[in-house]
């Protein structure tokens, strides 16, 4: 029976046309599947090193009341956190996401994903190759994550935003996108190891906002940032790799930005408001997820 705010019936994990590829041999140890190179024009693949078992719940509409995800959840309809309302998300929890009609999950209120390193969170698209919308957080909403694997589909970013230790990959356009907004992201990847991914930027940032992305991997994109809004953004100690441009501005759009201390596989840029300083000359090994 469902509820009101969308939770179903649980049924068995053979079930829901789910994406049945199997997890990376890694399981929850912390380690990544280095991957077989199957998916469209990506080269790797980042595997799915969360638990990905237990009862399936199938997921639509509002959620109007606090509410935990655990297990595997299915998200089947465009899903909505309503204001002054927290979705926790439990580590070890697989979040399948429909990819036929785009669908996504609009945080107004809190999303609290608690992925450990040992019980990662991972949220992906129900149908391998596809893609999903986004997660979305507008002004006044809420995010933090740590240890989220999420690969298919995007975060859109008008609010604030904290994210540890995570990784994200595979998108059909941009990845993180800032119209406004808080970001504190470390310690975490946009991209992949090697090859070339499906993500047009990795970041595309615009208006007026707040955002530091230190000691993280930006990197197998055409775009590591389109950096088109911030002023005194950090962007320190980051490695910059396989992207075909690291950094793009432009003159209608004046920056302010510290990328010093960090590695540019490509060389230092030298785009107007950039500072880049003391960069390193091979790969900073205490950045991307510890």
């Amino acid at each position: 029976m469902k509820l009101a705010f969308a939770l179903a019936a649980t049924i068995s994990w053979m079930g829901c046309g789910l994406d049945t590829a199997a997890p990376g041999p890694g399981g929850d140890d912390g380690t990544v599947d280095p991957g077989t190179g199957t998916d469209p024009g990506t080269g790797s693949n980042p595997g799915d090193p969360g638990d990905g078992t237990g009862a399936i719940t199938e997921v639509s509409g509002h959620i109007t009341a606090n509410t935990t995800w655990t297990n595997t959840i299915h998200v089947i309809g465009a899903v909505t956190v309503d204001p002054r309302v927290t979705l926790t998300v439990a580590p070890g929890t697989t979040v399948d996401v429909t990819t036929s009609m785009g669908y996504g999950i609009t945080v107004q209120g809190t999303i609290d994903i608690q992925g450990t390193k040992a019980s990662k969170v991972v949220f992906r698209s129900a149908t391998v190759g596809e893609y999903w919308s986004d997660i979305t957080v507008p002004r006044g909403a809420v995010m933090t994550a740590s240890y989220l694997v999420m690969t298919g589909g995007g975060l859109n970013l008008a609010g604030k935003a904290t994210i540890v230790d995570s990784q994200m990959s595979h998108v059909g356009g941009d990845l993180l996108t800032m119209s406004g907004g808080t970001l504190d992201m470390s310690y975490s990847s946009i991209g992949l190891e090697t090859g070339h991914d499906t993500t047009h930027c990795n970041m595309h940032v615009s208006g007026n906002i707040t955002i530091k992305v230190t000691h993280s991997n930006l990197s197998t994109a055409s775009y590591g940032i389109m950096f088109y809004g911030g002023v005194g953004a950090d962007f320190t100690y980051n490695n910059w790799f396989g992207n075909t441009y690291d950094v793009e501005t432009k003159a209608a759009y004046p920056v302010v930005g510290d990328f010093s201390f960090g590695y540019f596989a490509k060389g230092a840029p030298s785009n107007p408001g950039v500072t880049a300083a003391n960069l390193a000359t091979s790969r900073i090994a205490d950045a991307g997820p510890r």
